[in-house]
């Protein structure tokens, strides 16, 4: 008994004091959102990210993360894609390689603008060219099937506890331009 007391009491303690990264990756400030699209094209939709109409920010704080020899914070996490076609899964895809990262405090030192945030680009992640890869068919290379699309991006911390607050988005495509009825 006593020695189940002091097992709990330890965990605790431990648990308390571990290293840990919580953040939240989000879509125009949101971590649930649903797009209205143009059209159907995956290129279309890339050039909305590139131009600015759709943000990706991410921002995480770190706690009790030991410095590199450069007194820096760095993080490495995984970068994951999860796509929806009318509910069934499309593809998950987990980046090989992970991507390192510093708290979006150390990123811009003062700034008051974007305290802790940080933007990172579409390609971070694999959706568009998912997306892109789904028409096979002569003459619709890059052009998304009609369909209701939930996108889910995840980003988990290596060897850390806690998480970050996955983001989903969600687009419903009508018939693809130049057709009857699909």
């Amino acid at each position: 008994m006593r020695t189940s007391l002091i097992i709990v009491l330890l965990s605790v303690i431990i648990s308390v004091n571990a290293q840990s990264v919580e953040g939240k990756l989000s879509l125009n400030g949101k971590s649930k959102t649903e797009l209205k699209l143009e059209s159907n094209s995956a290129v279309h939709l890339f050039k909305e990210f590139k131009t600015g109409k759709y943000q990706l920010k991410f921002d995480f704080d770190s706690k009790k993360v030991p410095k590199n020899i450069y007194k820096e914070t760095i993080v490495f996490f995984e970068f994951i894609t999860r796509i929806k076609r009318d509910g069934k899964l499309v593809k998950n895809v987990i980046r090989k390689q992970p991507i390192p990262y510093f708290p979006g405090d150390q990123a811009f030192p003062g700034d008051q603008a974007f305290p802790g945030e940080m933007f990172i680009p579409a390609e971070a992640f694999d959706f568009i060219g998912i997306l892109a890869s789904m028409s096979k068919e002569k003459g619709y290379q890059g052009v998304m099937p009609e369909g209701t699309y939930s996108v889910q991006l995840i980003i988990k911390p290596i060897d850390f506890k806690g998480g970050i607050e996955p983001l989903e988005f969600s687009f419903i495509l009508r018939k693809r331009p130049g057709r009857s009825k699909i």
